[in-house]
C-alpha cells in the first residue's frame, strides 16, 4: 500500500510542476482512494463492543 501512496504523491506533485491539471488530479484521486481504503481496514479490526455499564 506504501508503493500507492507514493506513486500517487509523486504523479500529483509532477502534475503539478508541470502545471498538468489531468496529472495532478489522478495524483490526488489516488492518495485520497488509498486513505480511503486504509481507513477501512483500519476500521474492519474494530474493538468487541462492550456491555454498557450504564443501569436504567
Amino acid at each position: 500500500m506504501t508503493a500507492v501512496f507514493r506513486i500517487s504523491l509523486v504523479l500529483m506533485l509532477a502534475g503539478m510542476g508541470m502545471g498538468d491539471i489531468v496529472v495532478a488530479s489522478v495524483g490526488l484521486l489516488g492518495l485520497c482512494a488509498g486513505a480511503v481504503v486504509l481507513s477501512i481496514r483500519q476500521d474492519a479490526v474494530a474493538q468487541p463492543a462492550r456491555e454498557s455499564e450504564f443501569i436504567a
